[in-house]
């Protein structure tokens, strides 16, 4: 197994995920041999510090800070406390996991001894550790030893351990470096996926959430949404009592995070996900405010901001969740982010928002600011590796980011935040990324049919494994013609017995596939593939840019570098984009070339 011994950097002023001194000792002297994870709740009402495992021996271990004075008044409420503790989770481990050996022990370092026992002696000698006892414990490079349960089958402690610390598990790609604990490869006729442990700083940042607000910020593949999840299963499992909201704001986004819940086999009792428009339209329902069905058919924007405003104005006592998680925050205004605080209890709340500037593919971006500040923050926490793609791919991706962040510094000198975030890579391809110039549009589509030839007969990819991505399924030049490009790549795949599958929003990541997937920039979002194709960029209406353009064109310029960062940034390990305009005619050319070099 992985050696996790040490998780002295978690920090957290929430009372179940602080660290205690007496834990730092313990990782100070912790030999090499033993495996622990932190701050494990292996059932909701069980709270405990640590799961330390040696030779598949496991022990769950609870640090009390309970001192001499308080324990010489309460001891007696004390110890009902704790032998109450241990009988639940003696019950919940015999109704779950009955193969599973274990002990679970109250370490408690200020107390000396404990005089009067009020008829917890069996308790007090197998489950309690005091005075001399921790002492030794300190003092020993193998503490723990003589409270260890019996051995258990190392198959079985793995499954255990995925399923009582499901936070700290996650979907792993087939490339990402593997732990010393085996990944699980889980398979039906449906689907096939494959879970892991995270990494140590992965697992650290789950266990040090906190009151307050909280930004999470990072480039594409960074696990933003990982780190979120994980932190979300944490603390519904600390607070069994509260609900927790998770919005997104795309239908992809939701099915994919529904279908992480589903896969880890969380409980969702007081876990709720919705989309942002989910959520205003349940409230609206549930406290029979007025929806002009006929408006929404006609003007969705204005009838949906008449819903806000009523909710805004009529719900008054707004105060449901503990904690509110928001994904795609770089989607979402002011007033949005704003009502949804609304919701949070007033005090001792949550709140997590993910942020990627660059993901922001919509007509509400806005590069002058980051609409998420419309709140402040504690902390802001930036992700900088990248889980998702190929190094190669990440270079090429980290020098597009630069020249637009540059272009974009020379455009307007009042951008104080960053819109494009590098990301760094750790396992290599040895594939470049390709540029492809071709002619005209038939000529690109000929090339992109090449492409996926080339794909799957000389490099060995599947059908399933590519896509093939575009700004737009139809596009209507300045002469009123409309370009079906959409259709003419189907017709071209047709022709040549290539079968192909749309990017709906019912799709996801480990959703089974049939064919390859066609799609434009705005499906395929929170997807991901092998191999990615890239063609007509020549769609974007906003070629090229100058200072001298007004601050709207800036940013509808800035929308389409963000709508080629989103297609890129869906390739894992392979890499293509054809293009027919040059640097001469398009600044996006340009900025892509420079990487080329």
């Amino acid at each position: 197994m992985i050696i996790l011994k040490k998780f002295t950097d978690i920090v957290s002023n929430l009372d179940a995920l602080k660290l205690k001194d007496i834990e730092l000792k313990i990782y100070e002297n912790m030999d090499e041999d033993i495996f622990v994870l932190p701050k494990v709740i292996p059932f909701k009402g069980v709270n405990t510090d640590m799961l330390y495992i040696k030779n598949n021996r496991i022990l769950f271990i609870k640090y009390m800070d309970t001192t001499e004075d308080v324990f010489e008044f309460l001891d007696e409420e004390i110890l009902e406390i704790m032998s109450e503790e241990c009988t639940l989770l003696s019950k919940k481990m015999e109704k779950y996991f009955p193969v599973i050996a274990y002990n679970y022990v109250f370490v408690m370092p200020y107390i000396s001894q404990i005089d009067e026992k009020y008829g917890y002696d069996e308790f007090i000698e197998n489950n309690v550790i005091f005075g001399e006892g921790v002492s030794n414990a300190l003092d020993s490079d193998k503490p723990f030893v003589d409270y260890l349960s019996e051995e258990n089958n190392e198959i079985k402690l793995s499954i255990f351990l995925m399923r009582i610390c499901t936070e700290y598990f996650v979907i792993k790609n087939k490339n990402e470096a593997n732990s010393k604990m085996k990944d699980f490869v889980f398979s039906n006729e449906n689907l096939t996926y494959r879970l892991g442990l995270m990494e140590r700083s992965q697992i650290v940042e789950v266990s040090s959430a906190n009151y307050g607000n909280h930004a999470i910020l990072g480039g594409a593949g960074t696990g933003k949404s990982t780190l979120m999840l994980g932190r979300v299963i944490k603390l519904s499992k600390i607070y069994p009592h509260h609900k927790f909201l998770v919005l997104t704001y795309t239908k992809q986004q939701y099915n994919r995070y529904k279908e992480l819940f589903d896969i880890l086999k969380v409980d969702m009792s007081n876990i709720e996900i919705l989309t942002f428009s989910s959520f205003i339209f349940k409230l609206a329902k549930v406290n029979e405010l007025v929806v002009d069905h006929n408006l929404l058919k006609t003007n969705y924007d204005k009838a949906f901001m008449n819903i806000m405003k009523q909710i805004e104005n009529s719900i008054k006592n707004k105060k449901m969740f503990k904690g509110i998680f928001v994904d795609e925050g770089e989607n979402f205004t002011e007033d949005e982010i704003n009502l949804i605080y609304e919701f949070l209890y007033k005090t001792k709340n949550i709140f997590n928002v993910c942020v990627c500037k660059a993901y922001n593919i919509n007509n509400s971006l806005n590069i002058y600011k980051c609409r998420i500040k419309t709140l402040k923050y504690e902390d802001e926490l930036f992700l900088s590796k990248n889980y998702r793609q190929s190094f190669e791919i990440t270079e090429f991706i980290n020098s597009y980011c630069r020249n637009c962040n540059n272009l974009i510094s020379t455009l307007r000198d009042n951008i104080v935040f960053k819109v494009f975030m590098e990301t760094n890579s750790e396992w290599k391809t040895k594939k470049d990324v390709n540029i492809v110039k071709v002619e005209d549009l038939d000529d690109q589509i000929n090339s992109v049919i090449w492409e996926v030839q080339h794909l799957v007969k000389d490099m060995g990819y599947k059908f399933e494994e590519i896509a093939i991505v575009y700004p737009y399924n139809k596009k209507k030049l300045k002469n009123g013609k409309v370009i079906y490009f959409q259709y003419m790549l189907r017709k071209s795949l047709e022709e040549s017995g290539i079968e192909y599958m749309y990017a709906e929003d019912s799709i996801t990541n480990i959703t089974p596939k049939h064919g390859i997937t066609i799609s434009n920039i705005y499906s395929i979002k929170s997807l991901s593939y092998k191999a990615v194709i890239i063609c007509e960029l020549e769609m974007l209406y906003n070629q090229s840019i100058l200072p001298t353009n007004q601050d709207y064109q800036v940013n509808d310029f800035v929308g389409d570098l963000n709508k080629v960062y989103t297609a890129m940034t869906r390739a894992e390990e392979y890499l293509s984009i054809v293009v027919s305009y040059s640097e001469d005619n398009s600044d996006i050319i340009k900025l892509l070339n420079k990487n080329d070099k």
